[in-house]
């Protein structure tokens, strides 16, 4: 039996195809490297390495090349074995810890590959290979940033494979060939009508889209991310650490600058006290980002003593948990039993600057995946690293949030007595309220018929009596905060707001505390993110329902309960996120120009639909002979013997050496110029040939 001989592949001559594969390998591997952080060597290696690959390739595309084949499998070997490597010596053992080594993998071996090019198919194998690149570099993003580098890749992508398929058409026979004896002169655009109408579609499908998929996210997956930059113990086991602050603890009335080294986006709620005189508010700036299915107070630790001006804790001892990612902690005894009906939420803490050593999480958090091996809990259920957290610090928090509506909490009350002593003892008691005070609580809430309903009518009453504004004055000295705020000044910022809340709630018996963290943010949908800035740092009260668990309040917020929060479409706010953002373009020049791209989109659509059925009709509109005819000369030019036009019909029947189409030539004949038709059967004697033929 002979052997069949290896056809060598035929190399790619076009130039314009391997610039554009060039461009989205190096668009996709540089967003990678942008989103990996990782050294100058693969970027000297992306820059550099990647072009002279496809020049070495395009000069010796007609090369046979053992020996560089020999040396491109040793280093792609090699360059397994350093990822193998880097695999091996992760801390965390997790699936997203791979992500960064398998980015770097794939860099190498593009550069490897690109000096091994030299036909269409190895082409398209770089392009593919620069998908799964630009996938990796999505997944890892957590900004904009890599929007720029993907339309780059995107436009590059397409282009290759509308560059690709004309190559492909161009080895093949021409149809027209013999008809004429020149050739077609200029450049020939035609390719780009399906380019433009493909990206089109992908750009008005994906709009749509867009805005009616759900958030991504809300599904638990294999693992999260976790990573610290550097790890740097606090000098105090579980002691709580803020760089932000500088020399300061936050905790007097020292004014907006709260001593030496504090940072403009620093905020005095992150310190072991809270003092309510303390004037001066953090700046926008950006201090993490979050992911999250739906919004929530990232909440960072809680304070239950009040002495009319500076918050505490009364127990602030902090219990080690020693493990390996992901943490697992027990429900402390101040949260209360677990609720029957709870709701997972996943939160991935992407931090842009550096901050307190608290693990900020919706309530009540379970899960911790952390990249050192020690984290503390602390009485109340807040969680504090045993390290510096710097910026890039990364880590994810699972929640249980109980199911809380308006119903619920209401239909708690019915269960008061089951409220556990330690919450009541803590959180229950009064303590020296000023009579004022304690007597307009009972005043508002006099129609209250369940803790909810005083909750709300408390809420009702301040948003109606009072002010929200950083424009206040410090209280005068040995003066009771709250009541300074409800009674002198009515106005103020969140942490009076709060306080006065609290302290009204207890005057009444309902177990309430202070929370502070940060506000949800500001969602971006473009990257499903929640940019928290400085400024959404907050305080608000946290109220005990028996049977359900801690639910956050606060007149100035407002963030849906558990319960009634709804997962929002990928695209919610996309206009009014791009008018905030982009402040040139005004919120109706946006909607407009949305509008005339739908209605521009609306009518390509309908343009095509009127011309593909304008043709359609034609053809049906032309002579049953001509039609019948070209039948005929597509059989001929599919058989490599295109009509030539100096040929009749029979002539035309006679070259192509076919028994089967010397009949239906000679009825064409007698159709197309005797000027009479032929019979029904002739037709359809002739239809029925060039149909088999063709088939």
């Amino acid at each position: 039996m002979k052997r069949r001989a290896r056809v060598k592949p035929v190399p790619e001559e076009g130039i314009a195809i391997r610039a554009v594969v060039l461009v989205a390998v190096v668009a996709s591997a540089w967003a990678a490297l942008d989103e990996t952080a990782t050294g100058t060597v693969l970027h000297a290696v992306v820059l550099v390495g990647l072009p002279l690959g496809f020049v070495f390739s395009y000069v010796t595309r007609r090369r046979t090349g053992w020996l560089l084949k020999t040396l491109l499998t040793f280093g792609l070997l090699f360059a397994f074995a350093q990822f193998l490597r880097a695999v091996g010596q992760l801390e965390g053992q997790s699936v997203s810890d791979v992500q960064t080594p398998l980015a770097e993998l794939f860099i190498w071996v593009q550069l490897l590959h690109a000096f091994d090019v030299p036909g269409r198919r190895d082409l398209m194998f770089s392009l593919a290979s620069s998908a799964v690149l630009a996938a990796i570099a999505g997944v890892l993003s957590v900004s904009l940033g890599l929007a720029p580098f993907l339309v780059v890749w995107a436009v590059a992508s397409v282009a290759g494979l509308a560059l690709a398929h004309r190559s492909a058409l161009a080895d093949l026979p021409r149809l027209d060939a013999g008809l004429s004896g020149t050739r077609r002169r200029g450049v020939d655009l035609a390719w780009m009508r399906p380019v433009a109408a493909t990206i089109g579609a992908v750009v008005f499908l994906g709009a749509g889209l867009f805005m009616v998929v759900p958030t991504a996210g809300t599904a638990r997956a294999l693992a999260f991310p976790a990573s610290l930059p550097r790890l740097i113990s606090i000098p105090e086991s579980g002691g709580l650490v803020n760089p932000s602050l500088g020399t300061a603890s936050g905790t007097t009335a020292d004014g907006p600058s709260g001593g030496s080294g504090r940072k403009s986006f620093g905020y005095f709620g992150f310190a072991p006290t809270l003092d309510t005189s303390v004037r001066g508010r953090p700046d926008t700036t950006l201090v993490m980002r979050v992911r999250a299915s739906s919004p929530d107070f990232w909440r960072g630790q809680t304070f239950d003593h009040f002495d009319g001006r500076v918050w505490s804790r009364t127990d602030d001892t902090p219990r080690p948990v020693r493990s390996r990612s992901p943490f697992f902690f027990q429900r402390v005894p101040l949260d209360g039993p677990r609720p029957a009906d709870t709701s997972e939420l996943v939160q991935t803490y992407y931090l842009e600057q550096a901050g307190p050593n608290v693990l900020f999480a919706a309530n009540t958090p379970d899960q911790l995946y952390f990249s050192d091996r020690t984290v503390y809990q602390l009485p109340d259920g807040s969680l504090r690293a045993g390290v510096q957290l710097e910026r890039d610090a990364t880590y994810t928090v699972i929640s249980h949030r109980p199911h809380a509506t308006a119903e619920t909490l209401r239909a708690s009350a019915a269960a008061a007595a089951t409220t556990p002593p330690d919450i009541t003892a803590r959180y229950a008691q009064a303590g020296d309220v000023p009579p004022r005070v304690r007597e307009l609580a009972a005043q508002i809430t006099r129609g209250a018929a369940t803790p909810y309903d005083a909750v709300r009518a408390l809420e009702a009453w301040m948003g109606r009596n009072t002010r929200y504004t950083l424009d206040v004055p410090k209280p005068p000295r040995g003066a009771d905060a709250v009541e300074q705020f409800l009674f002198v000044d009515r106005k103020g910022f969140c942490e009076q707001i709060a306080s006065s809340l609290v302290v009204m709630l207890r005057s009444l018996g309902v177990p309430t505390r202070l929370a502070v963290g940060y506000l949800p943010g500001e969602r971006n949908p473009f990257t499903g993110l929640y940019e928290v800035h400085a400024d959404d740092a907050h305080a608000w009260a946290e109220v005990y329902f028996p049977g359900v668990g801690w639910q956050g309040f606060d007149p100035t917020a407002p963030v849906p309960l558990a319960g009634d929060a709804m997962e929002a479409a990928a695209g919610a706010g996309a206009l009014a996120y791009l008018s905030a953002h982009l402040p040139a373009v005004p919120s109706w020049f946006a909607e407009t120009g949305v509008a005339a791209l739908f209605l521009l989109a609306v009518a390509t659509v309908g343009r095509v639909v009127v011309r593909r059925r304008a043709r359609i009709c034609a053809a049906r509109a032309r002579p049953w002979g001509a039609r019948q005819l070209e039948r005929f000369e597509t059989i001929g030019a599919a058989r490599g013997r295109p009509r030539r036009p100096s040929e009749t019909v029979p002539e035309f029947a006679d070259a192509l050496a076919d028994p089967q189409l010397d009949r239906s030539a000679s009825i064409l004949e007698r159709e197309l110029y005797s000027g009479r038709p032929v019979d029904p059967e002739e037709r359809a004697e002739v239809e029925a040939t060039l149909s088999e033929l063709r088939g």
